[in-house]
C-alpha cells in the first residue's frame, strides 16, 4: 500500500521512536535547564522528566498514526507543525483532529518549503481523500529543488532533493548565479509561496476536499513571552498551537 510513495526528510526515520529532533536536541535542553527561568518553565510543563516529549514516526516517515482510508484532517507545513520541542497531543493538527472527530496525517517536517508541502499533497490527497486539508506554509524564503539521479550516484547521495535557503553553503547556492538572482530578488520568494498555496488549494478543490490555507509567519509561531515555547526555545509553545487551532477551527465556520 502506497509503495510508491515520495521520498521526504522523514523516510529515513520511518518505523523509529526518537527522543530529540534538530533542533530540540538533549545538548540544547541540557543547556538551558541550566537556567532558572527555563527550568522552571519546562518542569511546569512536566518536559524535564524522561520521555515527557517523543516523536514517533509511522511507517511512511511521518509523526502520525500509520495511515489507513478512515476520515483525516491532512497537515501540511514545517517545524512548528511537525511539533518539534512539544508533545504530540499538544500540536495544532492534532488539536484540530480531536475537535472535529478525525484522524490526523500530518505530513509536515522540519526545513519543509511550500514546494515540498505541495510535492507531498499532490500524491496524498487523491489517496486519503481528507476530510479537511490544512496549510501553514513554510517561510517563502525556502525553495525545493528536485537533483539530477545520475549527479547524485557520481557524489554518492541518496536524498533526490535539497530545500534551499538563503544562508545555505551548499554549492548549489554558492556556486550558482541563478540561485543567488532567486534570492536576490525577495519578489521570487513571494510568488513561490503564493503560487504553492494557491496550487495546494486547487488540487483540493479538483478533489472536491475542504481546505484552509495560511502562512505560517503570520501567526507569530516563534518562540515569544506571550505564547511560551518549545521545549528548543525557537518555536511556539502549547499556546501557539492552540491559537491556530481555534483559528483553523473559526475559519471553518465561516
Amino acid at each position: 500500500m502506497f509503495e510508491d510513495a515520495p521520498d521526504h526528510f522523514g523516510t529515513s526515520f520511518a518505523g523509529q521512536t526518537l527522543d530529540w529532533m534538530p533542533t530540540d536536541t538533549a545538548e540544547r535542553f541540557a543547556e538551558l535547564m541550566q537556567e532558572p527561568l527555563h527550568r522552571r518553565y519546562f518542569e511546569g510543563q512536566g518536559w524535564h522528566q524522561p520521555g515527557a516529549i517523543t516523536y514517533r514516526i509511522n511507517s511512511h516517515g511521518f509523526r502520525c498514526a500509520e495511515l489507513s482510508n478512515d476520515p483525516c484532517v491532512l497537515a501540511l507545513g514545517c517545524s512548528f507543525t511537525v511539533g518539534i520541542g512539544l508533545p504530540v497531543e499538544a500540536i495544532w493538527p492534532e488539536l484540530v483532529g480531536k475537535s472535529l472527530g478525525l484522524q490526523v496525517v500530518n505530513l509536515a517536517w522540519g526545513g519543509y518549503s511550500a514546494d515540498t508541502c505541495f510535492r507531498l499533497a499532490e500524491y496524498w490527497v487523491p489517496r486519503l481523500r481528507p476530510e479537511l486539508v490544512v496549510m501553514m506554509a513554510p517561510p517563502c524564503s525556502r525553495f525545493e529543488l528536485l537533483l539530477d539521479r545520475d549527479l547524485l550516484a557520481h557524489h554518492h547521495r541518496d536524498q533526490p532533493f535539497e530545500v534551499i535557503m538563503p544562508a545555505s553553503q551548499s554549492p548549489l547556492v554558492t556556486d550558482s548565479p541563478l540561485i543567488r538572482h532567486w534570492f536576490g530578488n525577495e519578489e521570487n520568494q513571494r510568488l513561490n509561496g503564493v503560487r504553492n498555496r494557491l496550487a495546494v488549494q486547487a488540487l483540493c478543490d479538483l478533489h472536491r476536499v475542504r481546505c484552509v490555507t495560511d502562512d505560517v509567519i503570520r501567526h507569530m509561531c516563534w518562540s515569544t513571552e506571550d505564547i511560551g515555547y518549545a521545549r528548543d526555545f525557537l518555536h511556539g509553545g502549547p499556546l501557539a498551537h492552540r491559537r491556530i487551532a481555534d483559528w483553523i477551527l473559526n475559519e471553518l465556520k465561516n
